[in-house]
């Protein structure tokens, strides 16, 4: 559909606004997601395009149906040192020698990179198949690098029921959302010719990965973990203990945070639900290093929903997600770490 006949479906009711994190900080119309479609309908240059965090979560509020991704996905810039970040993580030795150098550099973005990941070791990825697999555990392109146990722990569970193939890399998810779509197709096209299960540990991914076929015409078959579990029976253990869970918005968004849910109950452990548990965490793909002031603004109002749950330990399922909930000071979990 030509984007002019994707604008003229909005109708100005606002329904968007209070799902938006960015014009939950700036009460801004510009900083909203109708102020966007507005200036892409005026063809106004307006800066709002680019300091969108691409949740789509207002997708999810508008009772028009509006494709906002859409809309906006042809009017994202990227700048230089946004393009190489997201090249560096198509390569899992790239993903590891940028966060291993980040360490020992000065630039701004660096030293966001060590206040993000302050007590966490940058590993390399895991690697290795089984012979003859029959389901594929993709970690996600920066999972294995900072949560390289959670990969361990996920891996040695699903190789007690399944023949296991790690393949290491990235979905496109990050490309796609800052309007680079051809190599967003180029990425999809590759994990296209995977012809076993896919199972990821990045719910987001997930989200993305089941869209492969609306955007590019290509079949997978994606399980996010907690889905796999879910949908295949497996048996779970019994667990202690209380939680919260983050929705991270993408996955949120496809309707995946009830498998989370499932299990985290399935295994017996307590729930304290957060306010808007959907709400997004300030990470935003690369939006915490893009625009960091904008991103802790939304991590403080976040931060303030996971501290109304009265837990500090909070189940999230996407890697930067992780990064967030922890520099606001809280322990994040992936299901696979609880197995």
């Amino acid at each position: 559909m030509e984007v002019e006949k994707l604008i003229s479906m909005c109708t100005h009711c606002g329904f968007c606004l209070e799902t938006c994190p960015t014009f939950s900080v700036t009460r801004n119309e510009v900083h909203s997601p109708r102020g966007r479609i507005e200036a892409i309908r005026s063809k106004i240059e307006s800066y709002g395009l680019q300091t969108c965090m691409f949740c789509r979560l207002c997708e999810t509020a508008c009772p028009a149906g509006v494709k906002y991704g859409q809309i906006v996905l042809p009017f994202r810039k990227r700048n230089v040192k946004q393009s190489l970040f997201l090249r560096s993580l198509e390569s899992p030795r790239a993903t590891y020698l940028l966060l291993k150098g980040s360490q020992k550099i000065s630039l701004k973005e660096a030293q966001r990179f060590k206040e993000f990941t302050k007590g966490l070791k940058v590993e390399r990825q895991i690697e290795g198949e089984d012979d003859e697999p029959e389901i594929v555990l993709f970690p996600g392109c920066l999972e294995g690098v900072l949560f390289r146990e959670t990969v361990e722990k996920a891996l040695n569970f699903l190789r007690k029921r399944y023949k296991v193939k790690i393949i290491n890399g990235c979905c496109g998810l990050a490309h796609f959302s800052a309007g680079n779509i051809e190599k967003a197709k180029e990425l999809a096209s590759r994990l296209g010719t995977i012809k076993k299960p896919i199972v990821t540990l990045q719910s987001n991914c997930a989200a993305h990965m089941k869209e492969y076929k609306e955007l590019f015409g290509l079949e997978v078959e994606v399980f996010d973990f907690a889905e796999f579990l879910i949908r295949k029976g497996v048996d779970l253990p019994r667990k202690e203990g209380k939680v919260t869970i983050h929705y991270p918005c993408n996955a949120y968004r496809k309707g995946l945070t009830k498998y989370v849910v499932e299990v985290i109950k399935k295994m017996g452990i307590n729930v304290r639900e957060m306010e808007d548990p959907q709400f997004e965490c300030g990470s935003g793909g690369d939006y915490w290093i893009t625009h960091p002031e904008m991103s802790d603004k939304v991590r403080e109002i976040k931060k303030t929903k996971i501290e109304k749950s009265g837990v500090n330990t909070v189940i999230s399922t996407n890697s930067v997600c992780s990064l967030s909930i922890l520099r606001s000071g809280f322990k994040p979990l992936h299901v696979a770490d609880l197995l």
